[in-house]
């Protein structure tokens, strides 16, 4: 029989959440799932969901004993909580630009120092970043927070290896999103005609890709950004 392994899906509730974690368990693999506000994940027998609130510090510390003890280790952890408030910075207040570096970094990096003890060996962490982060945005408070998972998973592909290995994907606009629906109508049309492959991704598409990244055929992908933006962006 084949070993199933064991993922935590950090954001399964959203825009994504619910593709990724139908992949990710399709093949009787476990899959903890965490939620914070909406409990948007899909049932099965072999997805746990569980909230989280990563600006919460109590919650994150207790995470690792009152979570992952029950769970067991993991062989990959798939970070896909963010929040984008599409603002200028004068339209920021200053809660509002601490809550969206806790919940798209700061969080996210200290739930990862809480996990360090429940990995395997050769296990994947994986986080989203963004087209953003590369070549900025409107809203630079969410733009500098996905350039900080950059530098953060460039960092950790080093300290953690060869333990757990560390990437991140960067999307463009993804189709059938909140972010997507959220755009006015024009808006989502110049997306579209900026991008060479005249489409852009879809969550199950995504959902395809982070699954293929944690085989075994991707062990010496380490430290890296995979740009789904379909050429919109150039490096």
């Amino acid at each position: 029989m084949p070993v199933m392994r064991a993922f935590l899906v950090v954001g399964a509730s959203s825009s994504v959440g619910g593709a990724v974690v139908t992949r990710l368990s399709r093949d009787g693999d476990r899959v903890l799932a965490t939620y914070h506000q909406n409990k948007r994940v899909p049932e099965a027998e072999n997805i746990v969901a569980v909230r989280l609130d990563l600006t919460d510090e109590a919650e994150l510390k207790a995470f690792g004993p009152s979570v992952m003890s029950h769970f067991g280790d993991l062989d990959a952890a798939i970070f896909l909580a963010g929040i984008l408030p599409g603002h200028g910075l004068a339209e920021y207040d200053h809660g509002d630009i601490d809550r969206v570096m806790a919940v798209n970094f700061s969080g996210q990096a200290k739930l990862i120092r809480c996990l360090l003890p429940h990995f395997k060996p050769g296990s994947h962490v994986l986080m989203i970043s963004s087209i953003s982060a590369q070549r900025g945005s409107y809203d630079p408070i969410y733009a500098a927070s996905k350039g900080a998972v950059l530098s953060l998973v460039k960092s950790l592909a080093s300290w953690l290896a060869p333990k757990i290995r560390v990437n991140a994907i960067a999307p463009a606009l993804i189709e059938d999103t909140t972010m997507f629906h959220d755009m006015a109508p024009e808006q989502q049309e110049r997306h579209l005609s900026e991008t060479p492959m005249r489409r852009l991704l879809r969550p199950h598409d995504l959902a395809e890709v982070i699954y293929d990244l944690c085989q075994d055929h991707w062990s010496h992908l380490n430290g890296a950004c995979i740009d789904l933006n379909g050429g919109e962006y150039v490096r």
